[in-house]
């Protein structure tokens, strides 16, 4: 036998009970996306709430923007007099379904989105699956362009406000009060959200 066979040890497999395999979407956190009008399910009414966006959303596969202040100055007060706080495009990866051509119309017709929800949930325990950890509210939303692979479309969405809600969670899963902002980039000026969210 060669020395190099000699080294070599046969393959091991581990396999795990089914029972101790988490399932998906309920342990891991989770993200989820709503466009009011477009992902709406029969005989669920979208409400003026993250937790009515929820009952009509999607799995968000990922997503980026950026918020970020454009000035000229040297010093940090010359930033903080002159600034001007702006927000990128909102890019949003979601599967392909039914609501393609929806979407597509809404491109081509430049039809104004009044609100799109950004909400990620998580698994803090027995009967409290998917539960809301923070959410991203943009209003008055067109869409820029929609890309499409096979399996998910890349869409892209320019925003006139946006409003945040973060629920403090503590490790063993107690959930506290909200911290929230809102901020409206037409008028460059905090705002207050319609549903609830305190001005920035």
């Amino acid at each position: 036998m060669s020395h190099s066979k000699s080294l070599q040890t046969p393959p091991t497999s581990t396999y795990l009970p089914e029972a101790d395999n988490p399932s998906i979407g309920t342990v891991t956190s989770s993200f989820f996306v709503c466009m009011e009008g477009i992902f709406q399910k029969a005989n669920v009414t979208t409400a003026k709430t993250s937790e009515g966006a929820l009952d009509n959303s999607v799995q968000l596969l990922w997503y980026t923007c950026i918020e970020e202040r454009i000035s000229i100055g040297t010093m940090t007060s010359d930033f903080q007099a002159s600034a001007t706080l702006v927000h990128s495009l909102v890019e949003m990866h979601v599967m392909t379904d039914s609501a393609m051509p929806t979407l597509r119309q809404y491109l081509r017709s430049n039809i104004c989105i009044d609100n799109i929800w950004i909400i990620r949930v998580g698994h803090l325990g027995q009967g409290a699956e998917n539960t809301e950890l923070y959410s991203s509210k943009f209003s008055n939303c067109f869409l820029e362009s929609i890309e499409e692979f096979p399996d998910k479309l890349i869409l892209k969405a320019r925003i006139t406000q946006r409003s945040d809600t973060a629920t403090e969670t503590d490790f063993d899963g107690t959930q506290g009060g909200n911290n929230a902002s809102a901020w409206d980039y037409k008028t460059n000026s905090p705002a207050v959200d319609d549903s609830g969210g305190a001005a920035g």
